[in-house]
């Protein structure tokens, strides 16, 4: 059976738009919060908020990928609803057990963790406040998974929304009426992962019951162990950075360099997660499917042309935005936004280009892949760190990702071949590059003309790629009709 293009594009949109809403209100938070931080954080305090936030995240790895991983795969292996229901009751009980264990195990060495990484044993105390969050959290993935394979969208934003509306309104308490820095931060986070869990998951496991089955759980974790060294490769690639600049600069500096990097990944934030959080799942579905290998292609295309345009209006607006919400000693972030997001796009190939690993269960190539990619940065951060600081972190990353993609491509194109269209691609970098040229070029007295001026000129990126011929005929059909005077009854495109 074939699948229609453009209804596969249309479905994978509306979602991807409604999760984009629900992952932004997740991740906005600490952008929303950037003038309270910036007023009363030092950038070493940002710098001390940050290497909390990735050490957890590290820990995190170790903690849930296996199961988390795994949940998608295993649940659509069943078809009869008590199945499925056992796959999510299992994974809860795991991963509640195990992460109470691993967490309280860690709490232990928690002065150690404080004294090497933020070079005081007296902010214990931070460690123990995220590693608390953490266990909610991990917690938290099991019942968000579940929201996501049902294509429960809308439940999604609101539990986003209501997430986003409680850290928000904490922060500012803790932080701007207690005075309280980074530890008002951490707290902040902890109540809003215990809120969290409670509206979230109880409701799910009273559905699904106190359930277990320890071959389900053997089973995902066979599937997923292998993941861990792979995922556990990708975050020493996106964070370990931070930790280099830290001993290799300062922590001021890697504060600098973790700002710069936040504004540099919001392509990924807005356009590749809360499309990947429809597309995981649904190409599992699809891949049997006579025509998947040029659909597939085509809806990269597709992605790339929207990341792109993302990316595009991030390396040239950041700096002006910075300048009027930023006290004046964050603005040099800007200077690494433009790497870092060229490195978010080529970052979010791997997702596609997986494929062929995943539908065959050959996860091994993905820990080979980040196990050789994080022993790459880890020696470019070695040699270009402690000579060019932030901006050698940033290159780093760049020929990480370059390498994660390519070599991705390379293993799983051997088991299902994906048409790419590499001339249209083409065209998208091209134009984009162009545009960021010109962008370059504007130097304006206002910092808020500057802004005007660079953001039409972003605009005129699908102009740029229309003179370029890259639209097929059906696409400006399609395009037009989105334009086109409505005459009595608007009609849907279809």
């Amino acid at each position: 059976m074939a699948i229609h293009v453009r209804d596969e594009s249309k479905l994978l949109a509306r979602h991807s738009v409604i999760y984009g809403i629900g992952t932004s209100a997740n991740k906005i938070v600490g952008f929303l919060l950037l003038p309270v931080y910036t007023q009363y954080l030092s950038t070493r305090e940002y710098g001390i908020k940050e290497l909390v936030g990735l050490s957890t995240d590290i820990i995190g790895v170790l903690l849930a990928t296996a199961i988390s991983s795994a949940f998608y795969r295993f649940y659509f292996d069943y078809t009869a609803e008590s199945d499925r229901m056992l796959v999510l009751s299992s994974s809860y009980i795991f991963l509640g057990i195990f992460g109470l264990f691993f967490v309280g195990l860690l709490s232990l060495g928690s002065p150690v963790m404080a004294r090497y990484i933020l070079d005081s044993s007296d902010l214990s105390t931070y460690f123990l406040i995220a590693l608390a969050s953490l266990w909610f959290q991990t917690i938290n993935t099991i019942g968000l998974n579940y929201l996501r394979v049902t294509l429960r969208s809308v439940q999604y934003v609101v539990l986003s929304i209501f997430r986003l509306v409680l850290a928000i309104g904490l922060n500012i308490y803790f932080i701007i009426f207690l005075r309280m820095g980074v530890l008002g931060i951490l707290i902040s986070t902890l109540i809003t992962s215990i809120v969290t869990t409670l509206v979230l998951n109880v409701p799910q496991l009273a559905k699904a019951g106190l359930r277990y089955s320890p071959s389900i759980v053997r089973d995902m974790l066979k599937f997923g162990l292998p993941m861990i060294p792979s995922q556990f490769g990708t975050l020493i690639v996106n964070l370990s950075d931070r930790f280099f600049l830290k001993g290799y600069c300062s922590i001021a500096e890697a504060g600098l360099y973790s700002l710069g990097y936040r504004f540099g990944i919001l392509p990924g934030t807005f356009i590749s997660e809360p499309f990947n959080q429809v597309w995981q799942p649904r190409r599992l579905e699809m891949y049997t499917q006579d025509n998947a290998e040029e659909v597939f292609g085509r809806i990269f295309t597709y992605f790339l042309l929207f990341i792109s345009f993302t990316a595009l209006g991030v390396a040239v607006l950041t700096r002006d935005i910075l300048v009027i919400i930023a006290d004046r000693e964050f603005w040099s972030a800007y200077k690494i936004v433009p790497v870092i997001a060229l490195a978010n796009v080529i970052f979010t190939f791997h997702y596609h280009f997986n494929m062929g690993i995943i539908i065959e269960k050959k996860t091994k190539y993905l820990a080979y892949i980040n196990v050789s990619n994080a022993a790459l940065v880890l020696l470019l951060n070695f040699l270009l760190i402690p000579r060019y600081g932030m901006y050698g972190a940033a290159y780093a990353t760049l020929i990480a990702y370059i390498y994660k993609a390519a070599s991705t491509y390379f293993f799983s194109n051997r088991f299902f071949k994906i048409h790419f269209e590499f001339v249209r691609m083409g065209k998208i970098f091209l134009a984009a590059a162009g545009i960021f040229v010109l962008s370059q070029q504007i130097e304006l007295g206002s910092v808020y003309a500057g802004l005007l001026v660079k953001t039409l000129l972003v605009l005129l990126f699908p102009a740029a790629l229309y003179l370029m011929s890259f639209f097929t005929p059906e696409e400006k059909s399609g395009i037009a009709s989105i334009f086109r005077p409505a005459q009595g009854v608007v009609k849907p495109w279809d």
